[in-house]
């Protein structure tokens, strides 16, 4: 029964579509948190306003 699980498993893990959605699910959900992502938005605005 163990052994049903981890053929499933890897055949998820083999499939693109699978892949691609959590790759996506990386980058996009498992970000930083919010506060963190936008103090790095304002640093970027403020360094912009001070290069002008």
């Amino acid at each position: 029964m163990p052994y049903d699980y981890y053929d499933l498993f890897l055949k998820k893990r083999n499939n693109g579509v699978y892949t691609e959605i959590s790759d996506i699910v990386r980058q996009k959900v498992w970000r930083d948190s919010f506060d963190v992502v936008k103090s790095q938005e304002w640093e970027d605005i403020t360094d912009r306003i001070r290069k002008n």
